[in-house]
């Protein structure tokens, strides 16, 4: 047989070989429902050149949705100045990178469940404290205004986290306004203005905040017309953001973050994951917003529409290129997520009542005071933490105090006001938190201090009003996420990666999700090989290879005509078996490394979408 020919060119028998991959991402389709109702309104990133209400679509200027060379270069070189800091806000490898949430309920019920996923994925850099700041009832009217009681509640919050504003270097934004007017653009413009006020309130309250990403709304089209937020206003809440990026791409004085003389007034502004879509029908990546997936006002998330946005947020900071030097796991600390072994309320009203089986924790500080119990065991080797973090997802009403106990021997079946052993010492009072988010406490000294592993923190409050959190026995235990150093950790599966920087710290086949791809080429006419990835991720990682139409190639939906030439091979090369190009065209080729860490994409696309491939499971 000929040798074929592996180069770029119209020739018969030309294949090209096209890869570029990143970390595992994507949203699936999911199956409408016949009562949705839709639209018709394209989304903005598939909108493109195309317009709505005259205005072009697309996330920036030109109706695409990659940001103009120099912005991103500007964005680029402000991501390389998010580093660990001191509470002085100055570079100190031992400090930390705070990550904030600005905005409304929407946003504290997307961004809690956001934190929550994120506070256990080893994946991700463990200098980054995640901080829900986000607050219900909280429009862009409302905060932008820089004396809001928004910004104090802030504060208050990342004090209870034991950070400062000078530590915090990103936000994500995601504000509307409530019951806007159908009026477009005007409430769109007004809407772009607030974000602006609310990007400089930003800049002058976190002075080290290097970059905020924005997102607009959700699918407002299941809620009726003049409600909180209803449809095309939801929608043109999208073009609001985009104006406000587009004024900052522009030299618009208001937002200049250094590319201009004259102060300094915003930081830098770019897209985050664009969150729109026309219901039941599925935009270009295949997302889309079911029934389900809202609450019964059909404006706020559910909890499956929280996970929805939760991972299109850990999706996009795991492939964004502006998040790529400080976003990834490092080798100098981890993180260690423990769930509560035991949790329980107990209510003075009912001294002799055990709680433990209940899926609710109380607090209510009333004649009859209602406090709640945590317990934890900790492993051998995560002390002493750098950072250590008890985190609870609220259910209604959140804050109030955190508190010692020095007797851990409490059963969570027995446990009565009565019999509850003695509260002590207060740690951390947290500030108030509204629903459906996640409030934090750092209680690292008491974590270090104690000795035998075993601890309890009691939580009360004075507040006449209930505060409730989800419990252990509804699948979202209260839970302690420690920032570990990873000099001198144990190596429990003695891979040469100490545990809590090993992804599978009890597999030794696997230390690291595996990382892109690199030198895929073809040392023979019919064999193509690859880079093994087995130095960066572990002898457990295993290859999926896939082979599609050149003319394609520029197509990141899923293509009926791809062939999946390899499925789980551990093998870093194989025998092309795929059809020969008709004459004129070509084939490209794409290659994907996994692991039980994570996987590689199969492609990035410039503006950040992976590929599609449904050829390979």
């Amino acid at each position: 047989m000929e040798p074929r020919r592996w180069e770029s060119g119209t020739a018969a028998g030309t294949r090209v070989l096209v890869f570029a991959l990143a970390a595992l991402g994507g949203t699936a389709i999911v199956a409408g429902d016949a009562r949705a109702q839709n639209t018709g309104l394209v989304p903005l990133i598939d909108l493109g050149p195309g317009s709505y209400g005259g205005f072009p679509g697309g996330l920036y200027p030109g109706g695409v949705n990659v940001p103009p060379v120099a912005h991103e270069a500007a964005a680029l070189a402000a991501a390389t100045q998010i580093q660990p800091r001191n509470a002085a806000g100055n570079p100190d490898p031992a400090g930390f990178i705070g990550m904030v949430a600005v905005g409304m309920s929407n946003t504290t019920h997307e961004f809690g469940a956001f934190e929550r996923n994120e506070d256990a994925n080893r994946l991700r850099n463990a200098r980054v404290v995640i901080v829900d700041t986000g607050q219900g009832g909280q429009t862009a009217a409302i905060i932008s205004d820089p004396a809001a009681s928004y910004w104090t509640l802030m504060s208050q919050r990342l004090a209870s986290m034991g950070l400062t504003a000078a530590q915090v270097q990103v936000a994500w934004l995601k504000e509307a306004d409530a019951g806007p007017p159908d009026n477009f653009p005007i409430h769109a413009q007004t809407l772009r203005d607030e974000l602006e006020q609310v990007a400089n309130n930003l800049h002058v309250k976190f002075p080290n905040l290097k970059i905020c990403y924005l997102s607009s709304r959700i699918y407002g089209g299941y809620a009726a017309p003049g409600s909180l937020n209803p449809e095309p206003q939801a929608y043109e809440s999208g073009f609001a953001v985009k104006w406000l990026i587009e004024d900052q791409i522009a030299g618009d004085p208001n937002l200049n973050f250094g590319q201009l003389d004259g102060p300094v007034r915003a930081p830098v502004l770019m897209w985050g994951p664009y969150l729109w879509a026309d219901g039941t029908t599925p935009r270009s990546d295949g997302l889309v917003w079911l029934p389900a997936d809202l609450e019964a006002d059909h404006t706020h998330p559910s909890p499956v529409g929280e996970q929805k946005v939760a991972g299109l947020l850990s999706s996009f900071f795991a492939h964004e290129a502006t998040a790529v030097s400080w976003w990834p796991a490092r080798a100098d600390a981890g993180i260690v997520a423990i769930d509560a072994v035991k949790d329980a309320h107990v209510n003075a009203a009912t001294p002799s009542v055990n709680f433990g089986a209940a899926t609710t924790l109380l607090t209510q500080g009333t004649a009859l005071p209602i406090n709640t119990y945590l317990g934890f065991e900790l492993p051998t080797g995560v002390r002493p933490a750098a950072l250590a973090k008890l985190s609870l997802r609220v259910v209604q009403v959140g804050g109030g105090r955190v508190a010692t106990v020095a007797d851990t021997s409490w059963s969570e079946g027995a446990i009565t006001y009565a019999n509850a052993p003695p509260i002590g010492a207060t740690l951390v009072n947290m500030p108030q938190s509204s629903r459906d988010g996640t409030i934090g406490a750092n209680v690292t000294a008491n974590v270090n201090a104690d000795v035998d592993g075993r601890l309890t923190f009691a939580l009360t409050t004075t507040a006449t009003s209930q505060a409730s959190y989800h419990g252990k026995d509804d699948g979202e235990p209260p839970r302690l996420v420690l920032v570990t150093p990873c000099a001198g950790a144990p190596d429990g599966d003695g891979d040469g990666r100490e545990d809590p920087c090993d992804c599978a710290p009890s597999d030794v086949r696997v230390f690291a999700a595996p990382s892109e791809i690199a030198n895929l080429h073809w040392p023979g006419p019919t064999t193509l090989a690859w880079a093994s990835q087995s130095t960066v991720a572990g002898t457990g990682t295993l290859y999926d290879v896939v082979a599609g139409d050149l003319h394609e190639v520029s197509v990141f939906g899923a293509r009926i005509g791809d062939t999946c030439l390899a499925h789980g091979t551990p093998a870093t090369q194989l025998e092309d078996t795929s059809a020969e190009p008709a004459p004129g065209g070509g084939s490209f080729f794409l290659v994907r490394a996994v692991n039980d860490c994570g996987g590689a994409r199969w492609e990035t696309a410039s503006d950040g979408r992976d590929r599609t491939i449904a050829a390979c499971p």
